[in-house]
């Protein structure tokens, strides 16, 4: 909800506002929206997901229909950002190289070595835009010391700026197979005054791969802008240590927990008591249908375990256990 009151939040122009999540949170998404303005926009809800690229596509497909070929913000909403004012601030010093067909991605200055966050090299700028050398994975340790004392790099706060048909004439160049199958699945999708739905068979048979993977690290000519906000990526357990509201040993703890001697650990009840003694540096979160305890230095492995599951055929993996759970495409309404 923070993230679509500050899209919602721009000074000057109408901007109409598509919100893409998983169709098993539909109900929570709608309680979320409401008294928000989309001005025009709304929900699509993917059965299924298939990373950032399919996202990505699925928007710009929505966008083409909509608006034509029309600039296109690209915002995660796991991010804490300082204020709308300076997000839009740093959003409108990019518009220019956006509206002229450059593919915009914005960058955070680093301040300290950080191996949880992909890295954008940069060459020459002009009026302080800069060209993208390359994007670079999460780098190990000594690697992101090296990239902070070269002043060449930035962490990759994946927000993008563009114009829907450089989104889709990348697609053509890179990754034709995502961009017909997202296609395919938009196509025969059904729409309501609640949201967008696409069939669940169509959808899943998209490749399932990041947009920064698909598209970004093979581009040319990207533009960078240096981010004016005050940027935390909320993916990690360390980055919810860092802005959570913490007590005197440093934990962050959250729902119907009792912890004694633990330090530096981010521990979250749902439901059931939850207690931990003696715990340092982990992160434990308990819902109703499973319990993840890990080192909080090992929170970008998280994936793993999903992996292993959806090997296995965990349904863990695909549904929440709550009252809004969804079987079926549709099925919740």
């Amino acid at each position: 909800a923070k993230t679509l009151r500050r899209l919602a939040a721009r000074p000057t122009g109408e901007t109409p506002i598509f919100l893409i999540a998983s169709e098993r949170h539909a109900e929570r998404v709608h309680v979320d929206l409401a008294g928000l303005d989309l001005a025009g926009g709304g929900p699509l809800f993917e059965p299924a997901g298939r990373n950032t690229a399919a996202a990505v596509a699925l928007a710009t497909l929505r966008t083409l229909a909509e608006f034509g070929d029309s600039l296109m913000l690209v915002v995660p909403s796991d991010h804490q950002i300082s204020t709308a004012k300076q997000f839009w601030r740093s959003v409108e010093a990019g518009a220019e190289a956006a509206s002229a067909g450059r593919l915009v991605v914005f960058g955070i200055k680093p301040t300290q070595p950080e191996t949880g966050y992909g890295y954008i090299e940069v060459a020459a700028d002009t009026d302080g835009i800069f060209d993208v050398s390359r994007f670079v994975e999460k780098p190990d340790l000594a690697t992101a010391q090296a990239y902070v004392e070269a002043g060449t790099f930035y962490w990759n706060t994946g927000i993008f700026l563009f114009r829907a048909g450089a989104m889709r004439d990348a697609f053509a160049a890179f990754q034709p197979g995502i961009w017909q199958a997202t296609e395919a699945a938009y196509k025969a999708a059904t729409s309501d005054l609640s949201g967008l739905y696409m069939p669940l068979d169509l959808y899943s048979a998209i490749p399932s791969t990041s947009i920064d993977y698909a598209i970004m690290e093979r581009a040319k000519g990207i533009a960078m802008v240096p981010a004016g906000f005050r940027w935390n990526d909320l993916g990690s357990w360390q980055s919810l240590l860092d802005v959570g509201p913490s007590d005197k040993d440093g934990n962050v703890i959250v729902g119907d927990v009792v912890a004694i001697d633990c330090e530096n650990s981010y521990i979250r009840g749902e439901g059931r008591l939850l207690s931990a003694i003696g715990m340092k540096d982990v992160a434990i979160v308990s819902t109703a249908d499973a319990t993840f305890v890990a080192p909080v230095s090992h929170s970008q492995h998280v994936k793993k375990i999903v992996e292993q599951l959806e090997k296995s055929g965990r349904l863990e993996t695909r549904f929440t256990p709550a009252h809004d759970r969804v079987i079926e495409s549709g099925a919740w309404r």
